[in-house]
């Protein structure tokens, strides 16, 4: 705040001094230029292939376009003493913004550098004199006041994120690994099954099951990567799991009838020796963490809520980069208030606890169930489409309905659920995402709750 109170002052002796005269022109070129200004800010960024993940999105280009005109004509038009602290807070949320999408800070800078080279070229385009230099003056002066808090707030944003992603690879080890391993050898396991059944009593015609999408394959994707460094053993276990769907399986698959059953035998030797090969480097990663005890959430044992950013941040690349959807789910238990009045907080606890285990027992090991705070939860479920997703989400709603809560020896509560879902849509901020199925939410419980509704 120290460097913030510094750029205030600045700020204000720069405005003091400005003349009328200037005044107006920065004005005028607001008025006539800022639209082209943040198409040439933006542009700059959309052309490199960095930035292109985080700005392809037609929503995000045409909403950050019209944000940076505001920014613009804010710049240039506020010429009083009392605006200045509203334009410090307002380069602070620019920096938090670009930070929690990914736009690498050097490619702001990049296109703050091509605004003032294009704000200078305006305003001495057609006539240089005194008036016309100490525009030009002003604006790069304020453009890099602004640009000052913006990267110093991108930075703690970025700070914060970091040391958020670390927590959570702390909380990871901390979970029972013992349990943990067990878990995934089952899942493991149960994919062999299926592989075996599907070989020897299933269609001729019918797709193999592919590793990648059994519960292991998406535990291995989405959890084991945050859980495991990803490198050695985390590696080779990736490189077994693609050779056996990039070609074992379909090699096997397009053997002709004539094939020599040997031959099948082998290629079917050959899956299954990877398979064993995963195994063995699965055992040994979990041999490398320290159990420790933190980062869940002390009543429910869930995921605690500060570590929602550096997931969400996590599923939304992993769905940008391989075009598979995902789900946020927000779930609010109805009526809870009348619960801990009319019963206590203790029991309060109880129904918490016990739909946390409805919600543990219905969704795969791949997903995300977090604390979200009070009586909400909310889950994360990777690779479902918009109607699984519902699907899903009907189904916990059921789950939850169906079964009654003992919160002492003569007595039984029936409880119920709200859901607002919402599925990935391409914006790189995952606030609007949580924006999103929390106005879905809002629509369920106002419906008459004990219901699901989707986000627009």
């Amino acid at each position: 705040m120290k460097t913030e109170a510094i750029i205030e002052s600045r700020w204000a002796d720069l405005i003091r001094d400005v003349s009328p005269e200037a005044r107006r022109l920065l004005e005028e070129l607001s008025k006539d230029r800022a639209p082209e200004f943040a198409a040439a800010f933006y542009g700059e960024m959309q052309r490199d292939p960095d930035a292109a993940a985080f700005l392809s999105n037609e929503i995000v280009t045409i909403r950050l376009r019209d944000s940076m005109r505001r920014w613009i004509d804010d710049l240039l038009t506020s010429w009083s003493a009392r605006q200045i602290p509203g334009l410090i807070a307002a380069q602070r949320q620019m920096g938090t913004v670009h930070a929690r999408i990914g736009v690498p800070l050097e490619l702001v800078m990049r296109g703050t550098r091509l605004l003032k080279q294009t704000m200078i070229t305006s305003l001495l385009e057609e006539e240089v004199n005194n008036t016309h230099l100490q525009a030009a003056k002003v604006a790069i002066e304020m453009i890099d006041m602004a640009m000052e808090v913006v990267a110093n707030q991108y930075s703690k944003t970025h700070e914060v994120a970091a040391r958020k992603d670390e927590a959570y690879r702390n909380y990871a080890a901390s979970m029972n690994m013992s349990v943990e391993r067990e878990r995934q050898r089952a899942a493991l396991f149960g994919w062999q099954n299926d592989l075996l059944q599907a070989v020897v009593v299933g269609n001729a015609d019918d797709p193999l099951p592919l590793i990648s999408r059994s519960a292991f394959g998406l535990w291995l994707r989405h959890k084991a990567a945050a859980i495991f460094p990803r490198e050695g053993e985390f590696n080779d276990v990736v490189e077994s799991v693609e050779r056996i769907d990039d070609y074992l399986i379909p090699f096997y698959s397009r053997r002709s009838s004539q094939q020599d059953a040997d031959d099948s035998k082998r290629i079917l030797g050959l899956v299954l020796g990877e398979a064993k090969q995963v195994q063995v480097l699965i055992d040994t990663l979990f041999e490398h963490l320290i159990n420790l005890e933190a980062g869940r959430d002390s009543l429910t044992q869930l995921l605690s809520r500060r570590f929602q950013s550096t997931i969400l941040s996590r599923e939304i690349e992993l769905s940008r980069n391989s075009g598979k959807p995902f789900a946020l789910m927000l779930i609010d238990v109805d009526h809870f208030k009348r619960v801990n009045d009319q019963y206590g907080h203790e029991a309060g606890d109880r129904v918490l606890q016990h739909v946390a285990n409805v919600f543990a027992a219905n969704v795969r090991s791949g997903d995300f169930i977090f604390r979200h705070g009070g009586e909400e939860f909310m889950i994360v479920c990777v690779e479902l489409t918009e109607q699984e997703a519902v699907r899903v989400a009907d189904k916990i709603r059921a789950a939850v309905e169906a079964e009654t809560i003992a919160i002492s020896d003569t007595t039984r509560l029936s409880i119920t659920v709200s859901v607002g879902v919402a599925c990935y849509d391409g914006h790189p901020d995952y606030q609007r995402l949580v924006a999103r199925a929390d106005k879905a939410l809002y629509e369920a419980k106002h419906g008459g709750r004990n219901k699901c509704a989707l986000a627009a």
